[in-house]
């Protein structure tokens, strides 16, 4: 999954500024576009999101001022109006991406943010330019939000633009289990751009779990690490979801919070994560509705 660069600490799906797919290894989504109150509120409300299939070309100024109006407000201080903006940005479609793309970079952390949800949320894939752009920006997760729209989005012309960043990512001091090294990862393997080692068991064993699409039972959480690494695979983390009629809902387990050394041969960097990851996965109690998403390298991914 997004909120920031930490975990969502109320352990609850959706709890952060918005509802977002499966992004981090922190996040998923519980409620859909239609059911956001800031969503709810705009689309209620007398605006340009309820009448923007009237407009004509007499009124063409005027809803271009409004675009812009509500671009300014993603960055205001109140949560409340920058989500309702959001939201109208967002109701509006495919018609607010070039304003909004030629606008993004003037706006601050938040703004950005907010921007990269529009673009995902419309869809329009001319948002690929600006997001390519903001790949080079100076905040971490404006960086990995941007990651996770363009895989989303397809925009393949960002391959080049991704090995870079991974490039710098790698130079940094964060290691490949970062945020940022995730994202990045993710994108250039929805792109073509990175192949996934995903052995015979562990892809046989993979269920969507409530919102969660790729997920592993935690009753054969061992037999997927082992599985793992036995293909030369290390294993970075794994996080628990559990799925209730209520929702999904992450679920906190013990950690040994022991870093990897990636300096080290790579086949004994798969072997101390088997085994640093087999000590965490001791301390699960495994049951019917609870499920693991998982996040692994290959030596590929440090050269």
């Amino acid at each position: 999954m997004r909120s920031g660069d930490t975990p969502n600490p109320t352990g609850l799906a959706g709890a952060h500024e918005s509802p977002w797919s499966l992004h981090y290894p922190y996040w998923i989504p519980c409620m859909a576009l239609s059911q956001c109150p800031s969503r709810q509120r705009a689309r209620h409300r007398d605006g340009i999101s309820l009448a923007w299939g009237l407009v004509g070309a007499a009124d063409f100024v005027a809803v271009a001022g409004e675009i812009a109006r509500l671009v300014g407000l993603l960055d205001d201080d109140s949560t409340e109006i920058a989500e309702d903006a959001k939201a109208e940005l967002i109701s509006i479609g495919s018609k607010a991406v070039q304003p909004l793309a030629a606008a993004v970079g003037s706006l601050d952390r938040s703004g950005q943010l907010s921007a990269i949800e529009v673009f995902e949320q419309v869809g329009d894939s001319a948002a690929g330019p600006a997001l390519i752009d903001l790949l080079g920006s100076e905040h971490e997760t404006v960086r990995d939000w941007s990651a996770w729209a363009i895989a989303t989005l397809g925009i393949r012309e960002a391959v080049p633009t991704l090995r870079e960043a991974y490039l710098q990512q790698r130079r940094s001091a964060d290691g490949p289990d970062a945020s940022e090294a995730v994202a990045i990862r993710h994108a250039l393997t929805v792109l073509g751009a990175r192949r996934e080692v995903l052995p015979p068991l562990t892809a046989s064993l993979r269920t969507p779990a409530g919102s969660i699409e790729r997920a592993w039972p935690s009753a054969r959480l061992a037999d997927v690490v082992n599985d793992l690494a036995d293909h030369d695979q290390a294993v970075l983390y794994f996080q628990l979801w559990a799925v209730t009629d209520d929702g999904t809902f992450w679920h906190g387990h013990e950690r040994l919070d022991e870093p990897l050394d990636f300096g080290q041969p790579w086949r004994q960097v798969v072997e101390n994560a088997r085994e640093s990851t087999l000590v965490e996965v001791a301390f699960v109690v495994p049951r019917p509705n609870l499920f693991a998403t998982m996040e692994w390298i290959n030596r590929a991914d440090l050269s």
